[in-house]
């Protein structure tokens, strides 16, 4: 079997991983590009592709050939055999999504959509992973959350939930000079969980880098960013989304937050005992009610 017949049972994502630092300033805007429109891109020509990007014809077959591919051809044969094991995949379902967009019944539509992801989830999502990210969780007192835009309603699922586990939650959640501040007070014996899709920002590029200055872990939950940063993390949580260009979902995001949890709770006997205080207090708060009325 040839190298280029080896590389093309790898996910393309995993490719560009392995060579990402070596790429040039070009090489590396024709990876994010390609690793953002995969199935957009299988099957432009180098011409077509050089075009579109504003490059050359020779950068993308010096970039094929950085990745270890013989020629671009060779690497447009990879990314197209990554986008049939996607659509044989879900054959069956799209095919039904394709009959439910007649029908018009939207919400069918989503539900069908959203079970295609989590069935993914039970091939994509790392177990043991999983198990590391509640080690270091359960053994944290103080937790720093970066996410932002649509991600924003995950920090807050966490900070809820992890409160009432007894730890101390610092959000994240804006771009701007506001979100320095928290930053001041972390430390090695803190954890950072960063929730991340498609993009590298600034605000994520300096929170990562700032944890890595003082050894604070870090805990990764990104769809397509592990290739690229991944190893700027303790774990990384793979979170399949949907394709780039549609809709995205946040469903298995949000299961894999929600397993985590559970799994502290079901291995913590002080999360009970929270718990059980927060019930009290509430019955509490209804007597108090009752009295003002």
């Amino acid at each position: 079997m040839s190298a280029d017949e080896t590389r093309s049972n790898l996910d393309f994502s995993q490719i560009i991983s392995e060579r990402y630092g070596q790429l040039t300033k070009s090489e590396k805007q024709i990876a994010d590009y390609l690793r953002k429109n995969q199935e957009e891109s299988a099957f432009l020509s180098a011409g077509e592709l050089a075009d579109h990007l504003g490059l050359s014809e020779a950068t993308l077959v010096r970039f094929a050939r950085s990745l270890g591919f013989d020629s671009y051809p060779a690497m447009r044969e990879v990314l197209q055999e990554n986008f049939r094991r996607r659509v044989t995949h879900s054959t069956r379902l799209r095919s039904r999504l394709d009959e439910l967009r007649e029908s018009g019944d939207i919400f069918e539509r989503l539900v069908a959509s959203e079970i295609d992801y989590m069935t993914q989830s039970l091939e994509s999502v790392n177990r043991e992973a999983l198990h590391q990210a509640v080690d270091l969780m359960k053994n944290r007192k103080r937790i720093f959350i970066f996410g932002v835009g649509p991600s924003v309603s995950l920090v807050e699922l966490m900070k809820i939930r992890l409160e009432r586990f007894g730890r101390q939650v610092i959000p994240l959640t804006t771009a701007g000079r506001e979100f320095l501040e928290p930053l001041i007070s972390m430390t090695e014996n803190n954890l950072l969980f960063v929730i991340c899709f498609f993009d590298v920002t600034p605000a994520l590029q300096l929170v990562l880098d700032y944890a890595r200055d003082v050894n604070c872990p870090v805990i990764m939950l990104t769809d397509t960013l592990g290739s690229i940063i991944g190893d700027r993390a303790d774990v990384v949580l793979s979170a399949k989304r949907g394709p780039v260009s549609g809709f995205h979902s946040l469903v298995v995001p949000m299961t894999i937050i929600n397993s985590i949890l559970l799994a502290m709770a079901s291995e913590e006997g002080g999360v009970m005992e929270n718990l059980d205080k927060l019930d009290q207090l509430r019955e509490r708060l209804k007597k108090y009610n009752g009295s003002s009325t």
